[in-house]
């Protein structure tokens, strides 16, 4: 009887010691920072590599594949070597912290911004009388800027008027520039290079 237990109990020794060496030797991929990423920049591939690490369970919401991780916005802000999970990712952008979002009526067109795209917003406002007789006179219109850094951070869309509606976040001083200016001119978008 004792060798049948010495027998089970080495048994057991063995089995538990494999499982020790088989979670060492397990491992995954996982998405890291191959770069410093800014709060709030879209994800790039070239940001991101791919590392092998062991196996835990607690590596269950990272990013397993780059793809996965790429152009969503970073919501903190993450160091080189860094593992890359999905609470720290997400398809749109964060307002950060003493900004607002505000909706904005725009004049020009929007299909080319991609969230997370940080703009100019200018208004155009004309002098004197237009009339559809006149040439029109480009000394009579300028372009005012409203806010140099609006991030924006809901995909445009369109209201019933056929008016193209983008959420841009900004401070408030500049929020409420754009708020007005609305009423009274166009508003456009440019995108820096």
């Amino acid at each position: 009887m004792h060798r049948l237990l010495a027998a089970v109990c080495a048994g057991l020794a063995v089995f538990a010691a494999l499982q020790c060496v088989r979670l060492t030797i397990s491992t995954q991929p996982v998405v890291i920072a191959a770069q410093p990423i800014a709060k709030g920049s879209v994800i790039t591939a070239d940001s991101l590599a791919l590392r092998d690490l062991p196996y835990d369970e607690a590596l269950r919401n990272v990013f397993h594949d780059c793809d996965d991780a790429v152009g969503l916005i970073a919501q903190v802000d993450v160091a080189e070597g860094g593992i890359v999970t999905s609470t720290m990712a997400r398809a749109s952008p964060v307002v950060p912290e003493g900004y607002t979002a505000i909706e904005v009526r725009l004049a020009s067109s929007a299909d080319n911004l991609s969230l997370g795209d940080v703009v100019t917003l200018s208004s155009a406002t004309i002098f004197g009388e237009a009339t559809p007789e006149a040439s029109p006179d480009t000394d009579a219109v300028t372009l005012r800027e409203l806010c140099s850094g609006a991030i924006l951070t809901a995909k445009p869309s369109r209201d019933a008027d056929g008016n193209t509606l983008a959420v841009f976040a900004m401070p408030p001083h500049e929020a409420a520039t754009v708020l007005q200016a609305q009423e009274y001119s166009a508003i456009i978008a440019i995108v820096s290079s």
